[in-house]
């Protein structure tokens, strides 16, 4: 004899059916339903039913009951696609290129793919003992001592004296403590220029430089450069042009290159700039992660007039996440300390205070080798990986520190085609066009190397390595 089925009760199959709505999106988060009577006449079901139903559903947390307003749909439906939040449209005063660079860097959320960001981990030993420092001065309680707008005094001959160690001497009282790298070079641009006036730029460039001089409604004038720096007699018209108002330039361990300009350049770009009264705004941030040889000069090394604006901060060498940077202002001293404090009247007093103990301390240096050591260990072995699996097919830029790695693709592949092959959870870049706002560097990239290597990082390269080889064929 055979098992009869059981009938579904009436209750489920109308509560059935409204989650199908709901779930359908045909009945969204705070629909009204009808009143229980309505319900059970538009079902033709009795009273005790369509309260059976609704009571199932409100356990799904599909519906609420409110006072005074009855059953009210309570389901959200998940996100189906991973848009932003809010739309971000650069502002039009940028160029495409840096409209671009600043779309992928505020919404592209690529900040956590291999390759891409120059971000210090969180693991690392100078970051760790830098985060010790200021958890003891926030346990301390300490007390704030007089300090300035221009940041505690500490820090500032800290500063002072490692530059000294670079045969670079500026008094303390000639530093300036800000948020961070562009934070310095957008003060200085505004001291030195106006709107519409002109800067010279060395290309590649960091893109940062050309979104911040479209904001300040200024024009850049692009040098061309190779692996030994800036065109040398291109950059002097340059600085002797009346139009050219300052040039901003990263004589050490540049992004996106990683090359570093000889001392007996830096001397002559100190040369030019005085003969012809320009400021030379010099970034510095990446300066101190040299591999290659004793630590770096400045083109302020040479400078004796005040011509030359050093802009730095920690976020390459300790991490990004703490924004403390400064500027050595030269000649420009009161106009630039003056422009700081109207904008900012105080600073960060306790990650000062911790910086400057982890400065004095006798970890920073010894960790500061090592961790440079590691990104050379990091670059070396990349590079040969990428020369044995694409020979001739692919040309790196020999960095002299820092974690940038320019590579020059194949002949026929554009880095914008490469990019959209691969896969960015793998391995991930900057297009090298990105790098000028007059559309150059199509054939090149920018990847970051930042130790420790490891296997995800090879295997990031070996995928990068069969994606190109994959374009090579498919271009026979």
């Amino acid at each position: 004899m055979g098992t009869e089925q059981k009938k579904t009760p009436n209750y489920l199959l109308i509560a059935n059916r409204i989650e199908n709505d709901i779930l359908q999106g045909k009945l969204l988060n705070g629909h009204k339903l009808g009143s229980i009577r309505t319900l059970a006449k538009q079902e033709s079901v009795s009273i005790n039913t369509i309260r059976a139903a609704l009571d199932s559903l409100i356990d799904s947390a599909l519906l609420t009951s409110l006072p005074r307003i009855g059953f009210v749909v309570s389901y959200k439906r998940a996100a189906t696609n991973d848009a932003p939040f809010e739309s971000f449209i650069p502002d039009t005063r940028l160029a495409p290129s840096s409209q671009r660079w600043l779309s992928t860097m505020v919404q592209g959320n690529r900040t956590s793919h291999p390759f891409f960001h120059m971000a210090v981990p969180t693991s690392s030993k100078m970051f760790k003992s830098f985060q010790r420092q200021y958890h003891q001065i926030i346990l301390q309680n300490l007390q704030r001592d007089a300090d300035s707008a221009c940041g505690i005094s500490s820090l500032r001959h800290c500063i002072s004296q490692h530059l000294a160690d670079r045969q670079t001497h500026i008094n303390a009282a000639n530093i300036q403590i800000t948020n961070g790298c562009q934070h310095a070079l957008e003060h200085a641009l505004r001291v030195l220029c106006k709107a519409g006036d002109t800067v010279a730029v060395p290309v590649p460039a960091f893109p940062g430089y050309f979104a911040l001089l479209g904001v300040l409604g200024l024009k850049a004038l692009e040098i061309p450069m190779s692996p030994q720096g800036p065109d040398p007699e291109l950059l002097e018209q340059a600085m002797k042009n009346p139009e050219v108002k300052a040039l901003i330039i990263q004589p050490n361990c540049h992004n996106p290159t990683g090359i570093s300009l000889s001392d007996a350049y830096k001397k002559q770009i100190a040369a030019w700039a005085q003969e012809n009264q320009l400021p030379v705004i010099e970034d510095d941030i990446s300066a101190q992660l040299n591999f290659i040889g004793p630590s770096a000069k400045l083109i302020a090394s040479f400078d004796t007039q005040g011509w030359c604006l050093i802009v730095s901060s920690i976020s390459k060498v300790i991490g990004d996440t703490e924004r403390i940077g400064w500027c050595c202002p030269g000649r420009f001293k009161n106009q630039y300390m003056t422009q700081f404090a109207v904008s900012q009247i105080s600073n960060s007093y306790y990650l000062q205070q911790a910086l400057t103990r982890y400065y004095q301390g006798s970890l920073y240096q010894s960790q500061l080798r090592a961790w440079c050591r590691d990104i050379k260990v990091a670059t070396n072995a990349v590079c040969l990986r990428l020369e044995k699996g694409l020979g001739e097919n692919i040309q790196i830029t020999a960095p002299s520190g820092s974690y940038a790695l320019w590579l020059k693709l194949p002949q026929g592949i554009n880095a914008q085609q490469l990019h959209d092959k691969i896969d960015v959870q793998k391995i991930d870049f900057l297009c090298g066009e990105l790098f000028s706002i007059q559309g150059h560097f199509k054939q090149y990239l920018r990847l970051i190397i930042m130790p420790p290597l490891n296997d995800k990082t090879l295997a990031g390269i070996d995928h990068l390595i069969s994606v190109i080889k994959n374009l090579l064929d498919s271009n026979k």
